[in-house]
């Protein structure tokens, strides 16, 4: 029986099977070698390459791994969308040109600290940092469970925006779409191959967030679709090649429904 795993968040159900089970290779790397859509088939070479070969390895590697942060990041999005609580899309920019990342974290714990103090601490955000073009740090984020009328509060008063105190802030209700989450993952993908966020966060989430859930291991997936997904054809459904665990096949469900 074959390495299988799964990923359901939201609606959506991320499934890999494949042919082998997961091989541990002796002497060279004790990282499970997973050949899955998300490492597409690399390995560890045993070769020594030359100086241009290893920048563009290197290279290489930096983009795979950004890959694959921002799928894992995405799934962490949608894992929150398409539920009864729609997501407020908010921008927080400074006045000034502000430039250090880590003074413009203690601020942003400072602002959320000011908005549980104001509105409880049921609500729940995620949170991505950019840098304008002049250098400028402002933040994208999605914000669950403020209370609705903040918005016509934010029109007559300004009042998240003398919240936040730094400069402009922008709020916009959104329909929860799963867009949603591509939109954030443009903004973690930049920052996270920023030289600027080197030994900072890509982004920063609550604590209530929801997050993926995942099975990994040898089962029979026959079943486990039957009993996940009975009458759903999938929207997505490949096979491809991978250089440890033989063929592979990545299927995309619909489940239509919220996960718990």
């Amino acid at each position: 029986m074959g390495y299988n795993k799964i990923i359901s968040y939201g609606n959506t159900l991320e499934v890999y099977e494949y042919e082998r089970d997961i091989v541990r290779l002796v002497g060279r790397t004790r990282r499970n070698h997973e050949d899955t859509d998300d490492d597409m088939g690399m390995g560890i070479s045993g070769e020594n390459p030359l100086p241009d070969e290893k920048r563009e390895k290197d290279s290489g590697k930096r983009s795979d791994n950004a890959r694959r942060a921002s799928m894992a990041f995405r799934r962490i999005v949608a894992s929150n969308l398409g539920g009864p609580t729609l997501p407020t899309l908010v921008t927080l920019t400074y006045r000034d040109n502000f430039t250090d990342l880590a003074r413009a974290y203690r601020h942003l714990t400072a602002f959320i600290q000011a908005l549980r103090h104001r509105f409880g601490k049921a609500f729940s955000y995620v949170l991505v940092p950019e840098f304008q073009k002049r250098g400028a740090v402002h933040f994208h984020a999605l914000f669950w469970g403020l209370p609705a009328e903040i918005f016509l509060a934010e029109r007559e008063n300004r009042t998240i925006a003398q919240i936040w105190g730094k400069g402009f802030l922008f709020l916009k209700p959104t329909d929860g779409n799963e867009r949603l989450a591509f939109y954030l993952a443009k903004y973690f993908t930049k920052a996270f191959l920023d030289p600027r966020l080197k030994n900072q966060k890509s982004y920063v989430a609550s604590r209530n967030i929801k997050r993926p859930l995942e099975q990994k291991g040898p089962f029979i997936m026959s079943i486990v679709l039957e009993e996940t997904v009975p009458t759903s054809e999938p929207v997505v459904d490949r096979t491809y090649q991978t250089k440890w665990l033989g063929e592979g096949r990545y299927r995309v469900f619909k489940t239509n429904h919220d996960q718990p």
